[in-house]
């Protein structure tokens, strides 16, 4: 087997390149022409996959082109499809013929072959990490050895329309602030840079008459009219050093605890990171996996250092004999009436249900807090574009009633 870099178009016609392992080049075109897509250029690559896929392949072919919903569908088709009574290898290559996406069609493809030649679902999977992350590899190995993957596929189809559908809630109310700031902001800039000018000229040899506010206004306007590019990349640098910066371990630390620490921001994302884990967490334990497992798992989705970290004293309770609900009681993260949840949900062995339940309680909560943001975020943005338009306008308007009070 040789490792071979191609460049191919896709049933679109645009050109994709990656990196596959193949036999020979003629294995090469057979695969990348069942894939879906029309090889172009073929030669022979260097770097090498463990699991027999290029780390090219999987990095920038298969994590291309994939939605987010695609494993959504994916897992409620197949789940289906195994409730059904089919075969896990026959589901598989079904779905893979209904797939209409290119580069998804080929990840389904690559599970039914790891399938045939002896792998698990879980270590199939595990060939594309940044299309299934962890919890899903998690489960869908719980489920393999508890001989309950269809259940599991079930679990995790709500667990994604859960997600999917708060995601989207919270994006559809985001509509329309983000439409009165890009209105607003877009008025200004025109004003700034087309508007303004013409009216610098009519006040041009005015001199120290002009009013401070349009001395003010003209100064910011002919600023942008002749550094707007500096000022372009200047923004651009400082968006890209912040990324970079973010990335690092320092760098991702300060900025998990500005956002926990942002008024009526901070408490949103508290509660949302506090959702996954719980949600996360239930599903697993349904799942059948261990709850130090399941915990040392839940933790990596709540997406903030500062939270995540708090969750390691709770797994040594866990291991100690303690229980979770004392533990998680001791972080402080957790509110009194969730830890009270889920000491019942330990004493009546319903933990996994209590911790769904929390899950929902928290994203009530979010949904709440979410529209009350938005609620408060309307007007204030509307307030102020108002007093920045109000700003240009009186500014002209002084300028131009001062015109009369200088002596011809």
């Amino acid at each position: 087997m040789a490792l071979f870099d191609y460049q191919a178009s896709n049933s679109s016609g645009k050109l994709v390149s990656g990196s596959l392992e193949a036999p020979d080049e003629n294995s090469l075109v057979d695969r990348l022409q069942e894939m879906g897509y029309y090889p172009v250029k073929v030669w022979q690559g260097r770097e090498r996959h463990a699991d027999g896929l290029s780390a090219a392949a999987i990095g920038s072919y298969f994590s291309k082109g994939v939605p987010s919903g695609c494993v959504a569908g994916f897992t409620q088709e197949l789940h289906s499809l195994l409730d059904a009574g089919l075969a896990l290898d026959n589901a598989l290559a079904l779905l893979a013929d209904l797939e209409d996406n290119p580069a998804f069609k080929g990840v389904i493809k690559g599970l039914y072959k790891g399938i045939h030649g002896g792998k698990s679902m879980a270590e199939c999977l595990e060939q594309f990490p940044d299309i299934f992350d962890k919890v899903y590899i998690s489960m869908i190995r719980a489920g393999e050895a508890a001989g309950a993957l269809d259940s599991v596929l079930e679990r995790l189809n709500g667990f994604l329309e859960d997600s999917r559908r708060l995601r989207e809630e919270i994006k559809s109310a985001l509509v329309y602030p983000l439409f009165l700031t890009l209105a607003g902001g877009s008025s200004v800039i025109v004003m700034l840079f087309f508007v303004v000018p013409k009216f610098s000229g009519i006040f041009e040899g005015m001199g120290a008459a002009l009013p401070l506010p349009t001395r003010i206004l003209l100064a910011a306007s002919g600023v942008m009219g002749r550094y707007w590019w500096g000022m372009a990349v200047f923004a651009a640098a400082a968006a890209a050093g912040l990324r970079h910066y973010v990335k690092t371990g320092k760098g991702k630390r300060s900025f998990d605890v500005f956002k926990c620490r942002l008024p009526l921001i901070g408490p949103v994302n508290h509660k949302s990171a506090v959702s996954r884990f719980s949600r996360t967490l239930g599903v697993l334990l349904q799942s059948g996996l261990p709850i130090i497992e399941a915990l040392r798992i839940s933790a990596g989705t709540m997406g903030n250092v500062i939270l995540e970290e708090s969750i390691i004293p709770v797994v040594e309770g866990v291991r100690t004999g303690r229980g979770i609900a004392a533990p998680l009681k001791e972080t402080g993260r957790f509110s009194a009436i969730a830890v009270h949840m889920l000491t019942v949900g330990e004493e009546t062995g319903k933990l996994d249900e209590m911790l769904l339940k929390l899950a929902d309680k928290y994203d009530l909560e979010i949904r709440t807090s979410a529209k009350r943001l938005i609620t408060l975020l309307e007007p204030g943005l509307i307030l102020v574009m108002a007093v920045i338009v109000g700003f240009i306008v009186i500014s002209l308007l002084m300028a131009i009633f001062s015109l009369n009070e200088m002596p011809l």
